[in-house]
Order: C-alpha cells, then structure tokens, then sequence
C-alpha cells in the first residue's frame, strides 16, 4: 500500500490543528486582555503562538509554553534586523548596509534629543521587530493583530503568505494614544494611510474592547463588516463571602466605609480629584485606599502622611491578578473616574470597572457614554453612579450617594452587580462571542 502524499493526512487520523498567529508589542508578562484571548482560542481547538516583544534587560525565555495552552515567543525589538525584508531579494540585501547606517544614525540622534528622533527610533525598532516576528509566523493560517503595531508583522506576514486571514483586534483607538495623539500630523497620516487602514481593509474581522472604538474606526476607515465586541472582563466567580484582605491591610474592621481606586498612579486618572473629594466633610470617616504603583505613588503616600486626612488614606503596593478580585471584592465602592483628557479616556470601559463590578461593588465613574451606559443601563438597576471627575464636589456627591444608602439597600446594590457580571460583564460571554468568529472562520475554510 502506497504511504499517503506529503503534508496530506491519513483517513480517520486526527486533523492538525489550525494555526493561530498572535502579535501584540509587549512582553506578555501581564496582557490579560491578550492572555485571556489566547486562551480561549487554544481551547476552541487552535495551535496559537503569541509573538511578543524581548524586552531588554528582562531575563524572559525566548520561547515558552503559557499554562492555559497557548506558545509564547518573544522577539527582540533591536535596530538592526538580521535580515530586513522575510524573503531576501537583491535590491533589499543592497540596500541593507543603508537601512543599518540610517539606524544607527537615528539612535545617535535620540540621544542628542533631535526633534522626531525618538518616533524614528521607535519606527525602527517596530520594524526590526515586526521582521522577525512575520518570519516566525510565516506557516499560520490565521493572524490576530492586537493594535496598530501588532499589524506591522502582520502586514509583513501576509506578503510571503497572502492565503492566511487577518484579524484587527482593535484596544483602543491606537493614534490617539500615548506619545501617538502628541505625535506631528504627518507621522499620524503615514501611519493611518500605510498601515491601519491597509491592515483594516484586509481584515475578515474587527474586535474591539467596546462599541464606540468600532465606532470612531468606522469613522476614520473603512473597517470590516465582521465586527466582534469583546469587553476586558474578568472571568466569573462567586465574590461571598466578600474578601477580607483589604481592610486587614489597612487595619479595619467590617464596619469602616472603604472607597477603592485600584490600578496605575498616573496623570489623568483623577487621582488629585479624588484626594480633593476626600476632603470634603461627608466623606470624613470613609477610608480612601490606592492599590497599585505608577509615577504619582510619592504625591499619594505624602497625601496619607498629611495629618489633614487623618490617617484615612492609604498607599498598597499593587497585587498579583490572581488574589485581586478577593482585594477588591472588600471595598464599598470602586473608583473609576478618568479625566476627559483624551479621546481614548472618553470612550473607555477600564478594566477596573468590570472587576469592581464582578467583585460585588458598585463604581463611581465619569458620566461618558461608554461607561454610563454600563452603570445606569443595566436592565436590574443602577450599577453605581456617574459624575463629571473634574468636578471633585461632584465626585464626593456621586460617592456619598452610595455609602449613605442604608444597609439594605447598599446589601441590594452589591447583589445586582453580582448579578449583571453573572449575566453579562464576565470573560466567558466575551469568550463566546470570540469562539463564534473563529469558528466561522473554519467553516468558511472549509476546515
């Protein structure tokens, strides 16, 4: 009996799984968003491999396999690619000893803080990246962009595999992020013109964290008619009893009034607003904690050692993501009030306000639309409260609407935010609708 054809397999033998290419522009230590998405995709039956970045100085394997089924593969971010173009030709390996010389000259420049050289290096760096990441996605049949700069190797990818399907997984709206929105507007037009919208275009499908990203896209591209919303919820679970970490930390009891901020100490996210909140008399007795790290950690602690707030704010070094829904389910409220600073803060859903939520406490969030529609929407009731974060009158109105609810009705609201993360706001109705895409996606293959 003849042996079969190459790369066919035999009748009745199990079929190879498809294979699934991941890019996203960071390390994969804590990308729960993308750790979540892999996941879910392994589990539905797909070979997945996320390529990432090697961060310098960092002591991470080059390669490893994830608990929860998935590979991956980090990549250094250097300015010199082994070989700049996937498939070598000779006017690419001419001008190859250019394209090193121009990356050189750039890093000179950075640092003698030239105008622009730092988004040049950057562009440098993503390049030699997305190099080698498209040569070790070369095989995959499906490649699953996070971002603009996750496209970059996956643009790559699909010159020397033009057969594999695009997926645009869309966090944010990416030029309107970071040093991106500050960025000259010729930088923001090339990258609009030559990458996202190509990479766009190309696409099967869009995923995005939220509707209005899906709809400020589809007011600067044309996107995809494929279009797949997946919140950055975390997974269900049972929040009672309520988890007596925090308060132990802080060194009260059951009865203290504990209002929670969780998350990066950065610019924007209405830190000083909440401090100023805190000030004000009818939130006297309540416990203001910060949990997590970030730039403003120093303006936060010398606020806790300021005798004005009378010992009633407290500084925590940030949790590992597996005990911080048991940290957060102690709080009585959860903060999530981001200033209006950029396009993005508006029309966010941070992940602080599904993990409140999951863990059995109503949010005081800023009144945007995307958030709004969350708290105030919910066919149960009111999740919590909206305010304008500016404003800290406003905030300390909209905290106090819910600590001085009487016990039964403070019982009743955090009983319907158990509810609504049950029904709607946990990762496995997003994980769902994400198996759904990539199933169909077999099936138009005819897999």
């Amino acid at each position: 009996m003849p042996n079969p054809a190459p790369h066919t397999v035999p009748k009745g033998a199990p079929q190879p799984k498809r294979q699934v290419a991941m890019f996203v522009a960071n390390n994969m230590v804590s990308d729960r968003r993308v750790i979540r998405e892999a996941a879910t995709v392994a589990a539905a039956g797909f070979a997945v491999t996320v390529h990432a970045i090697a961060q310098r100085r960092e002591k991470l394997p080059t390669a490893e396999q994830h608990p929860d089924g998935f590979t991956i593969v980090r990549h250094r971010m250097g300015l010199i690619p082994p070989v700049l173009p996937i498939r070598p030709r000779p006017l690419a390996l001419l001008l190859y000893p250019f394209w090193c010389a121009l990356a050189i000259t750039v890093a000179v420049a950075r640092k003698v803080r030239l105008p622009l050289a730092g988004a040049a290096l950057l562009a440098i760096r993503w390049t030699a990246w997305a190099t080698l990441a498209a040569r070790g996605a070369n095989s995959a049949q499906i490649l699953h962009a996070h971002d603009l700069s996750g496209a970059l190797p996956a643009l790559a990818t699909l010159r020397t595999n033009p057969s594999a399907v695009l997926l645009y997984d869309s966090h944010e709206v990416f030029l309107e992020s970071g040093r991106w929105a500050k960025s000259p507007t010729f930088i923001r037009r090339i990258l609009a013109d030559r990458f996202e919208q190509p990479a766009l275009r190309r696409a099967a499908a869009l995923i995005a964290v939220n509707p209005q990203v899906i709809e400020e896209l589809a007011k600067r591209y044309e996107i995809p008619e494929r279009q797949v919303v997946t919140y950055n919820c975390p997974p269900a679970w049972n929040p009672e009893p309520r988890g007596t970490e925090l308060r132990a930390a802080i060194g009260v009891g059951a009865d203290a009034q504990v209002i929670l901020y969780h998350g990066g100490f950065s610019a924007h996210r209405g830190l000083e607003e909440l401090l100023q909140a805190k000030r004000d008399p009818r939130l006297a007795s309540a416990h203001l904690v910060f949990l997590g790290y970030g730039p403003l950690e120093a303006t936060l602690r010398a606020a806790a050692a300021d005798p004005a707030y009378g010992g009633r704010v407290h500084v925590l070094k940030a949790v590992s993501p597996e005990v911080l829904d048991r940290w957060v389910s102690g709080a009585d409220v959860g903060m999530c009030t981001v200033l209006p600073s950029t396009l993005n803060h508006r029309i966010s859903t941070p992940n602080k306000l599904f993990e409140s939520i999951g863990a059995g406490v109503p949010v005081v969030a800023s009144d945007f639309a995307t958030m709004r529609d969350i708290l105030l929407g919910d066919p149960d009731g009111p999740l919590g409260a909206v305010c304008d974060p500016t404003s800290p009158q406003e905030v300390t109105t909209a905290i106090h609407s819910i600590l001085s609810m009487s016990p039964s009705d403070r019982a009743a609201l955090r009983a319907r935010c158990i509810r609504a993360a049950a029904a709607r706001w946990n990762w496995e109705v997003q994980a769902a609708r994400l198996t759904e895409l990539y199933t169909a996606l077999q099936v138009s293959e005819g897999a």
